[in-house]
């Protein structure tokens, strides 16, 4: 038994797994992101527009341009790993005007995914790209030439 839970604790703190957690937890939200901005983007655009415009918002085309192409466009560099930091900082801007101004008359049921994209998005922010990822190659390269 102790040999069982000594090798479970081994395995959650391994280095190789603590590094693969970021790598995880940015392509999940990347695939989500690109799930729901291509239902945007090729089905529902219209009505995005028209609930932006319901609200009263002003210019709802740009609005709901800049909402799918931060969801799908971004959601494809998440996955992919290319500048994870703006794109992750762009949602999380995204995901607070939606949490917080565009359903803040909604209960808090149809608050929580945008809440949940939120804490996700700030996790990828302050977390970085991960070690399998484009921009760990591009960037640790960089970082190791300024050194030198």
């Amino acid at each position: 038994m102790t040999n069982t839970r000594n090798y479970i604790a081994s395995l959650m703190t391994a280095e190789w797994l603590a590094a693969l957690w970021p790598t995880i937890i940015r392509i999940v939200l990347g695939v989500l992101m690109i799930y729901h901005g291509g239902r945007k983007l090729f089905g529902e655009f219209d009505n995005v527009v028209a609930d932006i415009a319901e609200i009263g918002w002003p210019l709802p085309y740009i609005q709901a341009f800049a909402t799918v192409f931060i969801e799908f466009a971004g959601g494809i560099l998440l996955v992919v790993g290319l500048f994870t930091r703006p794109v992750a900082f762009a949602s999380v801007v995204l995901f607070n005007i939606i949490t917080f101004l565009y359903l803040y008359v909604n209960p808090f049921p149809a608050k929580e995914k945008a809440l949940l994209y939120l804490i996700l998005s700030v996790y990828v922010f302050f977390m970085g790209p991960g070690k399998f990822s484009v921009d760990h190659f591009l960037f640790k390269k960089t970082a190791e030439q300024k050194q030198a």
